[in-house]
């Protein structure tokens, strides 16, 4: 086995899972685990408690500790970074709290490969592989054709631009990609659990019926059971329904008339569940394309049944029709009728297609696909250290502090120290001199942006980056163009901020502000990040500040963004920076460490 790999396992869709892809997901996570790899799965949580312990992480992570969310070696480790949301009744990412978990996660954690399933599902996670920093891979397990993607066609190319290693499911989900989305697919196919799916002993009586019909429209369902209703009750053991898992009452009600009393409802709850239910049977009936496409007729022929599927892409992948099952019209009821009661009256030939089904999808098992995804990370991983230099790892910048007589230059610099800053903007009335004294006092790994707070006759503003001061008393216009005479960047403060301009004078120096300050100390901690990434994304350049006067304040409301060098790469770094706010007081688990020997000693 190759050294462990730290590895991010990215799902757009709730956990716990309750999904096929969810499902997929924790399979892989776990086999991946069971070689040795520290495995952790990032997803939007369904869960209070989860949630709860998702958040605690990130704040840890993003208070310095860069292990908050790593794994253990063997066991997998699942994070919450993100509340899902239920539309149409499945549980997707929420959007806004998704992107900045998401961001924070990959950015801060060291992972050697970040995992996306399902990229085009409605989830930020694509967008946030730009913030990884090891290799990247992305799973498309989607079939059915992608038209809408061609209108955020060019979002989706650049995002996938930051994508190393790309992996189709199933070869019908790599040729819907090739047309809308061309590029080099790898084809890994799911495996199944051998210890859960394999052949029992042959029935006893008459053979069971499974029918795998978990579609919420019940349609494969409704056409199974007519196509079984009118055969001989003595040719055919119990029947079984393989359903969905919401409403299983609208299951039941939809067993015809003739079938009353004969037929067992299992909604479908994930792989134990469909352990139990094909256990039950020895011909599976897959009512629609979107069935065979699924994991559970591949469970079906691990398990030794006889699968009657429809003719599709999906089923033609699976089935060599009359070798290990039988791919018929689809819903042609009358020839799927006789091809149960020919199996039904033929156990020897019913039997032989369940072998041969078992061989072939038995066959590839989770660790199987764990073994080769391992193989493909580190091919990826050893072009990925060729060709790509590795990304800077983001920092925290608290862009506006004041000093004042409760917050001297030397607290500045060890309050940053304690919180994880490593960059400090301090704007402070009176000149140039209280950020020129905390870049005196700074250590070398505490990066100091010297500015100004200035009083305009219109309102307060603030220059970065600057060698001189700017007198106050000027009118709005003057001030902001002799910020940009040097070299320095202008910044508007909060709406909040007391004495910002008002409206009606800004919009008249409109082309001379830089940027704006999006993040305030005040407020609800989300509602106020929400408002900041909302401004992002209507293209203004986001920076967050404290604002702080006092000790406790520093780092209160900070950006995370990466290194930069001069005024033009920072107006560059802040349009992939992620606004922060955090708790006061709040220090890294380091200088907490520090910090306890000295409470424990006797005073």
């Amino acid at each position: 086995m190759a050294e462990p790999l730290a590895i991010a396992v990215v799902s757009p869709l709730a956990w716990p899972p309750a999904e096929d892809l969810a499902h997929h997901v924790q399979a892989e996570a776990a086999a991946l685990a069971a070689r040795g790899h520290r495995v952790t799965v990032l997803a939007p949580g369904a869960d209070r408690v989860m949630l709860a312990e998702g958040r605690a992480a990130l704040a840890a992570l993003q208070s310095g500790d860069r292990g908050a969310l790593a794994g253990e070696p063997g066991r997998v480790r699942v994070v919450a970074v993100g509340r899902a949301l239920r539309p149409g009744g499945r549980r997707v990412a929420g959007p806004i709290d998704l992107t900045a978990g998401l961001e924070a996660a990959l950015s801060l954690s060291a992972f050697d490969v970040v995992h996306l399933h399902e990229p085009l599902a409605p989830s930020p996670a694509l967008a946030a592989l730009r913030h990884a920093r090891g290799v990247t891979a992305a799973t498309f397990h989607r079939t059915a054709p992608l038209a809408g993607v061609a209108f955020v066609r060019p979002l989706v190319d650049r995002a996938l631009a930051h994508v190393d290693l790309r992996i189709a499911s199933s070869d019908a989900a790599r040729r819907v990609l090739e047309e809308v989305l061309p590029g080099e697919y790898a084809l890994m196919r799911p495996g199944v659990d051998p210890e859960r799916f394999h052949p029992g002993p042959p029935p006893a009586g008459p053979p069971g019926i499974v029918v795998l019909a978990r579609e919420r429209e019940r349609v494969g369902m409704r056409f199974a059971l007519r196509a079984v209703a009118g055969l001989d009750p003595g040719l055919i053991g119990p029947v079984t329904v393989l359903g969905p898992a919401e409403a299983p009452w609208r299951t039941r009600a939809a067993i015809p008339k003739a079938l009353r009393g004969r037929v067992l409802d299992v909604p479908d709850q994930g792989p134990a569940s469909r352990a139990e239910a094909l256990r039950r049977g020895s011909i599976a009936l897959v009512g629609t394309p979107y069935e065979a496409g699924g994991p559970a007729m591949t469970e079906a022929m691990a398990a030794g049944l006889a699968v009657l599927a429809p003719r599709s892409p999906e089923a033609d992948e699976m089935i060599d029709h009359g070798v290990d099952g039988l791919a018929l019209p689809p819903f042609a009821g009358p020839a799927w009728a006789e091809a149960v009661a020919a199996l039904a009256a033929d156990p020897e030939r019913m039997l032989a297609l369940g072998r041969r089904a078992a061989e072939r999808a038995g066959a590839r098992t989770w660790d199987d696909v764990a073994a080769e995804l391992e193989a493909r990370y580190l091919e990826a991983a050893a072009h990925h250290t060729r060709t790509a230099a590795p990304a800077p790892r983001p920092v925290l910048a608290d862009l506006r502090v004041r000093t004042g007589p409760a917050l001297a230059p030397e607290e500045v610099v060890a309050a940053c120290a304690e919180r994880g800053i490593g960059v400090v903007a301090v704007a402070a009335p009176g000149g140039l001199e209280p950020a020129l004294a905390v870049l005196r006092a700074a250590p070398p790994d505490l990066a100091v942006v010297v500015g100004q707070e200035i009083a305009t006759r219109e309102g307060v503003v603030a220059g970065l980056f600057l060698t001189h001061a700017v007198p106050d008393g000027l009118a709005l216009e003057d001030a902001l163009r002799r910020v940009r005479d040097q070299g320095g960047v202008t910044v508007l403060p909060h709406p909040a901020t007391p004495g910002a301009p008002a409206a009606e004078a800004l919009r008249a120096v409109a082309e001379l502000i830089d940027c704006r300050e999006g993040l305030a100390p005040g407020g609800p901690a989300a509602a106020a990040e929400d408002a900041a990434r909302t401004a992002q994304r209507m293209g203004l350049l986001i920076t967050a500040g404290s604002g702080a006067d006092h000790p406790d304040q520093v780092g209160v409301a900070a950006m995370l963004i990466r290194p930069f060098a001069g005024p033009g790469d920072f107006l560059a770094a802040l349009a992939g920076a992620t606004p922060v706010r955090r708790r006061a007081r709040l220090r890294t688990r380091a200088a907490r460490e520090r910090r306890r020997p000295a409470r424990s000693r006797p005073g």
